[in-house]
């Protein structure tokens, strides 16, 4: 007898390319980051609660001149860390 299987769904995530952002800090070193990305992941506890959210952001290493480097880099962003464009396009694409 097979038993029945009851699933729920417990993350759902949303990859964005973006422009126009500003720039973010870079918390690796020198210069700043232009994101080209942001990755949100909605994650549940239970059904009857609204999911929260983790963001990830994409982008480019650019030098405190203002140089490109061409290197991509990302950073984990803790909620408390959003700017206000960051948590509007998480609300926004909240499912």
């Amino acid at each position: 007898m097979n038993a029945e299987i009851t699933t729920s769904v417990r993350s759902h995530t949303v990859s964005l390319g973006i422009e126009g952002a500003p720039n973010a800090t870079n918390r690796y070193g020198p210069g700043w980051m232009r994101p080209t990305q942001v990755q949100i992941t909605y994650w549940y506890d239970s059904a009857d609660v609204e999911p929260d959210a983790a963001v990830r952001i994409f982008g480019m290493w650019v030098r405190e001149n203002g140089d490109e480097t061409g290197h991509v880099m990302d950073q984990a962003w803790l909620r408390r860390d959003w700017p206000l464009w960051v948590t509007e396009l998480v609300e926004k694409h909240r499912p």
